[in-house]
C-alpha cells in the first residue's frame, strides 16, 4: 500500500476488502453493495444473520407441499427466508421462549407472512408431532450461552430423528462445541451392514460437493478438494438414522460455525 501511496481509512473507507486465510486456501472478496446483503427491510427484530439463514434453507431440499419445521425458531429468521423463497410450503416454528416468539410474530407481521408460518410454544425435546411426519427440519442450535450443552444436544437430535420422515433432511447450524460433543461420542452411530459398512442407502457422506449426476463430468480444483476433505474430516459420525451428508464452515463475525446437512436413512424405531 505504501508503494502506491494508499492510506487506510478504517472509519470511512472508499473500498472494503475481505480476506480469509487458512492453511489450505485464501478467499478475497470485495463488496458490490453499500448495504450489507444480510439487511432485510421486513425483519424488525434481528436474530441469525439473514444470509446464513437463506443458505441453510437453500440446501435443505424444500419442495412445494412439504412440511418444514424450525424447532428452535427464535425470531423466525430461517423460516422467513425460506417462506420468501419457497412460499407453497407448510411452515411451523417452535420455541420455549415467549419473548423469542413475540419477536418472531412481529417479524412475520412486518414480512406479511403471518398466515404462512405457524408458531408454537413447545420444547424442542417434546414436540407435539407424530413420528416421521416432517419433511425438512432447519434450525440454529443455540451455542450454549443461554442453553446448556452436554446431554441436551443428544436429546435434541433424538427428537428431530423421531419426527423426521425417512429420506427427510435436517440442516443445523452448530458451534464447534456442539461438533466436539457429537464427534466425541455424544451421538449414536447407525448399525453396520453385513459388509461392515453403515446401513446408509443414501450414499457416501459428502462435504461441499453437490450430488453427481449420471453422465456428467465434473472437475474440482485441488484446493477445493483439500478444503472439502478438511471439512469432511471434522464431520461427526452418523447419529442413529441421521447420516451427515454435507458441511459448510461459515463465519458469524466473532466466531465460526458449521452448517451440517443430515439425511434420515431408515426408520429410527423411536
Amino acid at each position: 500500500m505504501k508503494q502506491f501511496g494508499w492510506k487506510a481509512d478504517l472509519r470511512n473507507p472508499n473500498l472494503e476488502i475481505f480476506i480469509h486465510l487458512s492453511d489450505i486456501y485464501s478467499v478475497v472478496g470485495i463488496p458490490v453493495f453499500r448495504v450489507p446483503l444480510a439487511s432485510r427491510a421486513y425483519i424488525r427484530t434481528t436474530g441469525l444473520r439473514s444470509t446464513i439463514a437463506w443458505a441453510m434453507a437453500s440446501i435443505s431440499e424444500i419442495k412445494a407441499g412439504t412440511f418444514v419445521l424450525d424447532p428452535m425458531c427464535g425470531f423466525g429468521t430461517i423460516l422467513l427466508e425460506a417462506a420468501k423463497e419457497w412460499p407453497d410450503v407448510y411452515y411451523v416454528g417452535a420455541d420455549v421462549s415467549t419473548s423469542q416468539l413475540l419477536g418472531a410474530s412481529d417479524n412475520l407481521k412486518a414480512a406479511g407472512l403471518k398466515d404462512k408460518i405457524e408458531l408454537l410454544k413447545v420444547s424442542v425435546i417434546e414436540l407435539p408431532l407424530p413420528s416421521e411426519s416432517v419433511d425438512v427440519i432447519i434450525s440454529d442450535i443455540p451455542f450454549g450461552k443461554k442453553f446448556k450443552l452436554g446431554k441436551d444436544i443428544r436429546s435434541i437430535l433424538q427428537e428431530l430423528e423421531r419426527v423426521l420422515r425417512v429420506g427427510g433432511t435436517v440442516v443445523l447450524l452448530l458451534s464447534e462445541a456442539h461438533h466436539r460433543r457429537l464427534k466425541d461420542g455424544e451421538g449414536r452411530s447407525i448399525p453396520l451392514n453385513s459388509k461392515g459398512g453403515h446401513t446408509d442407502e443414501l450414499g457416501v457422506a459428502k462435504c461441499l460437493i453437490p450430488e453427481e449426476k449420471t453422465g456428467i463430468a465434473k472437475t474440482v480444483s485441488p484446493s477445493l478438494e483439500a478444503s472439502n476433505q478438511e471439512c469432511l474430516d471434522k464431520m461427526p459420525p452418523p447419529f442413529g438414522s441421521l447420516v451427515p451428508m454435507e458441511c459448510y464452515k461459515v463465519s458469524l463475525g466473532k466466531t465460526d460455525a458449521f452448517i451440517y446437512k443430515y439425511k434420515k436413512s431408515h426408520s429410527s424405531g423411536l
